[in-house]
């Protein structure tokens, strides 16, 4: 837990893919809200009236706090999201108090995602505005890297090394390319990126709580190698590559390509759980250890195909179920 919080914490301050195309670059935000929002359900739960100043100073804290660097529209899109995100989750787990906190964590994402849909079209230039904002912070992000990139390759240092690796020059120069194509890709996929990155935050102030001595808020996280989900959501990544792939859909082939990228990472992680589970057998561990030598990206293929038969096949039927 402490490593994927350090990450979390720490990836948006490297100039990486993740600072590019990160719907909420400050994921401090993220983990605040839900924190604040784990802390006012421990008091609810018969917590101390401390727990309750803590929620509110954190809630304070993501309204208040100043984000350098960051357009005034974009930076109250966000501050909105991790409100309404946090607010969402307190009413999931409340009505939902006997489910696990993935059930929660995803209903709280689908109400937050629908009043973001509503504000947004109420607002004035509806979506399309929301989506130009966006995709002005992400290309002011990318502007930042392209500055960042053509500033190390001017140095004696790394011009040293490409005398001696010709190959580099041309790898930064595709690298930049590739970068000049993430804000307008990237700001299209912000409804399937931010529910992803709500869920990666609101699943760590869990972690985090249920190591404090405070009221249970709900089950503990199950191990990866147990993660599993309703069923039923396989019509959700089946949705989303009807409308992405067929022609005839063509005009809402982005909101066909956004249910593709959420419910494929949910599949994703489903097929890391299947694949841990399954590598309790030596060769099966080493069969992983070999595909990984050849790639993630062959890694990440095997995981999501199993994750989608696992619908189907339930290979850990005869173990133990944890939410």
């Amino acid at each position: 837990m402490l490593l994927a919080l350090a990450g979390f914490l720490v990836l948006p301050l490297v100039p990486t893919i993740f600072v590019a195309a990160a719907p909420i670059i400050h994921t401090w935000m993220l983990l605040a809200g839900a924190l604040a929002i784990c802390a006012a359900l421990a008091w609810w739960n018969g917590g101390g009236i401390w727990l309750a100043g803590v929620a509110a100073i954190l809630i304070v804290l993501v309204v208040g706090a100043p984000l350098h660097g960051v357009a005034t529209k974009y930076a109250l899109l966000a501050r909105g999201w991790v409100l309404v995100l946090a607010a969402s989750f307190g009413v999931a787990s409340l009505l939902t108090p006997s489910q696990g906190f993935f059930p929660r964590a995803l209903v709280a994402v689908g109400i937050a995602t629908a009043i973001g849909f509503v504000v947004a079209i109420a607002s004035p230039g509806g979506v399309s505005n929301v989506h130009d904002v966006t995709q002005a912070e992400l290309t002011r992000r990318t502007d930042a890297m392209i500055t960042f990139v053509d500033r190390t390759t001017s140095e004696p240092e790394w011009r040293k090394m490409a005398d001696q690796t010709p190959a580099l020059d041309s790898t930064m120069v595709r690298s930049k390319r590739a970068l000049h194509d993430i804000p307008a890709q990237a700001a299209s996929l912000v409804p399937a990126l931010l529910a992803l990155e709500s869920l990666a935050a609101l699943a760590l102030a869990w972690a985090v709580f249920h190591r404090l001595p405070v009221p249970g808020i709900g089950p503990g996280l199950g191990e990866l190698r147990q993660f599993r989900f309703n069923d039923q959501l396989v019509w959700g990544l089946a949705v989303g590559a009807t409308i992405a792939l067929l022609p005839v859909f063509a005009d809402g082939r982005m909101a066909g390509m956004n249910l593709l990228v959420f419910f494929g990472a949910l599949y994703l992680l489903r097929g890391v759980g299947v694949l841990s589970w399954m590598a309790r057998a030596k060769w099966v561990a080493t069969l992983l250890i070999v595909l990984t030598l050849f790639g993630f990206i062959v890694v990440g293929a095997l995981a999501l195909g199993v994750g989608v038969v696992d619908t189907w096949m339930d290979w850990r039927s005869r173990g133990p179920r944890e939410s």
